[in-house]
């Protein structure tokens, strides 16, 4: 082949990459907003107590259809949605250009129903009772969702999961509980979409550990007030090429190490200075005998960080 052949097949291959190396941010193109919390995705899980009232904000002249509960529509934008007594209801938010929002909703098994630590014969422990230094966000949950393989394939945002974020500890009957904050979820989207931009070709992050019943934390030695334990942080790593467990060589250094997590710390924290970053911890680790490099993220609504160096 001349020279002008290669490079021509050289241009042509600039132009033409497949379109499975495209990102898709999973955004709506439209807002829904939720007692508050702003949802920009086309499908976003949440959580609610039995009996609870959710109230939408959505596009005028929206359609909204919920698979159980009481819907019922109270002015142009404002929606309010009450939960069933149990199970997952999805709400489906049409706006006039034909765009889809999904709703996931949870209905919560109250924390009533854990008794000396255990629930439906699954050991849960306990929750410390003072919150850690009077923070909201570690006050105990109200409740559990009550988790069966039915479930687990089920998205709690446009690329994770359900059963990415399961604790560690074994099923028992088939269920297992766990509680998740939909706010960490916006923010492992913004981490994801990042390392799109910074052309890591990810289309989701391998959560090492999600949540974590008190049970398990301490089995592992962690701290009581983990985040883990409230369902608003993460351990994840990237883990892209080659899709084995473990890290990616991020930097091209040829070595998977620390200095990959730190890669993606940076990142994070350069994030952290950006309008609309939900406050929270960072942290960054090495390897050890049982992992290897990975980031930790939460959304405990005040600022830590550890592990940089």
């Amino acid at each position: 082949m001349n020279k002008g052949a290669v490079l021509l097949c050289f241009v042509l291959g600039l132009f033409f990459v497949p379109l499975s190396h495209a990102f898709d941010r999973g955004e709506a193109g439209f807002a829904v907003s939720v007692d508050g919390l702003q949802i920009p995705f086309r499908v976003m899980g949440l959580t609610a107590m039995p009996g609870d009232t959710l109230t939408l904000s959505v596009p005028p002249k929206s359609r909204v259809k919920a698979s159980s509960g009481r819907i019922n529509q109270d002015g142009p934008k404002r929606w309010h949605w009450r939960a069933p007594d149990k199970g997952m209801s999805t709400l489906k938010i049409t706006d006039t250009a034909g765009r889809v929002v999904e709703l996931n909703i949870f209905v919560l098994r109250r924390a009533a129903s854990v008794r000396n630590g255990v629930i439906d014969g699954y050991r849960m422990g306990n929750y410390p009772q003072e919150a850690y230094r009077g923070f909201e966000a570690y006050e105990p949950p109200e409740g559990f969702i009550e988790v069966t393989p039915a479930l687990f394939d089920v998205y709690l945002s446009p690329h994770f999961q359900l059963k990415q974020f399961l604790c560690k500890q074994a099923a028992v009957d088939g269920k297992q509980f766990m509680v998740f904050r939909p706010e960490l979820m916006l923010k492992l989207e913004t981490i994801l979409q990042k390392l799109n931009e910074r052309g890591i070709a990810a289309d989701t992050l391998f959560i090492m550990s999600g949540y974590r019943t008190p049970h398990y934390n301490h089995s592992i030695g962690n701290r009581k007030y983990s985040r883990h334990i409230y369902g608003g942080a993460a351990d994840f790593f990237v883990d892209v090429s080659p899709r084995d467990g473990r890290m990616d060589d991020l930097n091209g250094d040829g070595r998977i190490d620390r200095k990959d997590a730190a890669l993606v710390y940076d990142m994070i924290e350069g994030l952290s200075r950006e309008h609309g970053w939900l406050t929270g911890g960072l942290g960054e680790y090495g390897s050890s005998s049982s992992h290897g490099p990975f980031v930790h993220v939460d959304v405990r609504g005040h600022r830590a960080r550890w592990g940089k160096k």
